[in-house]
């Protein structure tokens, strides 16, 4: 497995006693006084701080303590701070990090308030990183950082943050670029499952699927926590290095601002009136598929987008903005896909090509079974990419980049409402209410589910007990000293999530998941023991599905649990009858809820 910064940058014996005389400069205190490494602010008697290697970083007051939540390498040197002025020594929980690097960002105002309530608001400021040994690595201007996401974004106190560095520069030990993209994993408590989908995604050979990098990030000298810190999804030569068409459309348009051009409005398709066009125009886009509530809502927003006929809705995220002739071709090209897709035969009959002509066949069987495997909440359902490069590169749509993978594994966090964290589930990315339709039709056709028994048989069943027993606990080692911290600085957020069990029990929860996952889907896909649905329904709408092998008894059918009504009973929709656990299931059934209202 690869695995970066598991212990820091070595550093030689000299640049190590240069960074120790480093920490107890004078030259770099904020207010021009004397300050030795670890002191008390003597102009904010409200805000205390102690000083690493040059930098700030504030107490966190949490009632009647406060928390020194330190860098890694403050450990490692088994470095004795001192107590700052103005705070009982006894007050004070020193916590120190491990094995990672500390990210340090600073704001031209020196805060977040702003950039925290509107992730529209962008910020310049500047960028270093202290790595795991106490070697400053990289420092920079910032071009700005903002805040990302959507729920990650409006449901939690810890956001994710999107970076635009001055220049493209390798950056954490990671391929040369400028955007960097902070995850939070706020709803996930084992701060894990991204980087374990993505080793997974890597594993399979996915469009930027590269494992990222932990960090403890430092915001205006606050601790904001633990992020795991990625390549952001877009165009670029290291990132999704296919044709940039919209250099080229600029280009051809003397270098003009393409935003500068009017927007072009049809019922289904949202474009920009650009003069000229490229020669070729076939490629490359990037187009990421969302869901209808969401898209409604950001239309205004999304400067370029098409739905097609079977209601999917498409952002076109390269070109940011498309011409018509553009946007025509893309959206027939896609139209073409889907009827293909969704055809009995897997042919689109306007232009006579079969689905295996038209997108790649390999992206699209792995991406299905790393939304599958993973049990994505979100899989087919928003963050799902896909991309085409020109003709003369590849006339075939592939499925990817990654995104997107804190709703896995079997978590449930409670802002959600229910889902099942049952491993036993084989959903054809049906699941959800938003779901795409293209995933179930491929999977309903022979070749294509062939296709997938067999990737999975040969390239992942074998590789989910490596994720499960050696993956993982390398990945928990790595994060658990910064873990701590990031439970104890967000601890309420922790509550809020309605988390009881430490991360230590989360973690065996995740592994034994896996394990279980791998079970299940080997008796489903090696040994092809057929699979029957038992479909749950509240007002008509979906609640939860269970998945039972043929001939197993009915399952334990749990109550509902829904705050508007008092759940009574499920009743079957063929006699009304209530499920009986002594007969053995042969077939699909649908149960729905009866309800009492007050």
């Amino acid at each position: 497995m690869k695995t970066k910064y598991m212990a820091g940058v070595l550093a030689g014996f000299l640049l190590m006693l240069l960074q120790v005389l480093s920490l107890f400069s004078d030259s770099d205190s904020k207010n021009g006084a004397g300050m030795a490494a670890y002191a008390a602010s003597e102009t904010d008697t409200e805000k205390f701080y102690v000083r690493v290697a040059g930098h700030e970083i504030s107490l966190w007051q949490q009632g009647n303590r406060f928390y020194a939540f330190l860098p890694s390498f403050c450990k490692e040197m088994d470095l004795k701070p001192d107590i700052p002025k103005g705070i009982d020594p006894d007050s004070i929980v020193w916590m120190y990090s491990e094995n990672i690097p500390a990210v340090f960002i600073d704001t031209e105002s020196g805060i977040m308030e702003q950039i925290h309530a509107d992730k529209n608001v962008r910020e310049a400021g500047k960028i270093s990183v202290l790595e795991a040994d106490g070697n400053t690595s990289f420092h920079m201007p910032l071009a700005y950082i903002k805040s990302r996401g959507n729920t990650s974004f409006t449901s939690f106190e810890k956001k994710p943050y999107q970076i635009k560095l001055v220049d493209s520069v390798s950056f954490l030990g990671m391929d040369a670029a400028k955007k960097w993209i902070f995850i939070s994993n706020a709803p996930d408590t084992t701060l894990l499952r991204n980087a374990l989908s993505r080793n997974l995604a890597n594993h399979l050979g996915l469009a930027q699927s590269d494992e990222g990098v932990f960090v403890d990030l430092y915001l205006n000298g606050e601790y904001a926590g633990n992020y795991y810190v990625t390549e952001k999804v877009e165009v670029n030569k290291n990132r999704l290095p296919i044709t940039d068409l919209e250099e080229a459309t600029e280009i051809v348009n003397d270098n003009m601002d393409l935003s500068s051009y009017e927007t072009v409005w049809t019922d289904t398709t949202k474009a920009t009136d650009i003069p000229q066009d490229p020669v070729d125009i076939t490629g490359g886009y990037l187009i990421e598929r969302d869901f209808d509530s969401r898209f409604l809502s950001e239309v205004e927003i999304n400067d370029s987008y098409f739905i097609t006929e079977a209601k999917e809705s498409f952002i076109v995220r390269s070109p940011e903005y498309v011409s018509e002739k553009q946007m025509a071709y893309i959206n027939g090209y896609v139209q073409s896909v889907e009827n293909a897709i969704l055809s009995t035969d897997g042919i689109d009959y306007d232009s006579g090509k079969s689905y295996q002509d038209l997108i790649d066949v390999n992206s699209f069987v792995r991406k299905y079974l790393l939304e599958e495997v993973t049990a994505n909440y979100d899989g087919g359902v928003a963050s799902s990419y896909f991309y085409k490069d020109r003709d003369s590169v590849s006339e075939k749509l592939f499925a990817g980049p990654i995104w997107d993978y804190d709703i896995t594994w079997g978590n449930s966090p409670s802002y959600i409402g229910y889902i099942s964290n049952s491993p036993r589930r084989l959903t054809r990315l049906t699941s959800h209410a938003d779901s795409t339709v293209w995933f179930s039709a491929l999977y309903e056709k022979p070749d294509f589910r062939r296709e997938i028994m067999s990737c999975y048989e040969e390239e992942i069943s074998p590789y989910l007990q490596t994720l499960a027993l050696e993956v993982l606990p390398q990945f928990a080692q790595l994060t658990a000293a910064s873990a701590a911290m990031d439970r104890v600085r967000w601890a309420a957020q922790y509550a809020e999530n309605e988390i009881q069990e430490s991360r230590e029990e989360e973690i065996a929860f995740l592994s034994d998941y896996i394990l279980r996952r791998k079970d299940f889907l080997d008796r489903a896909w090696i040994r092809r023991t057929p699979v029957h649905q038992i479909e749950l329904l509240i007002e008509n709408e979906p609640y939860d599905t269970l998945y039972v092998f043929e001939g197993e008894p009915m399952p334990d059918i749990p109550d509902a649990e829904i705050s508007y009504a008092v759940f009574l009973s499920w009743t079957s929709e063929t006699d009304g009858m209530p499920p009986d656990q002594n007969v053995l299931v042969y077939e699909d059934m649908v149960f729905h809820a009866m309800l009492q209202y007050p």
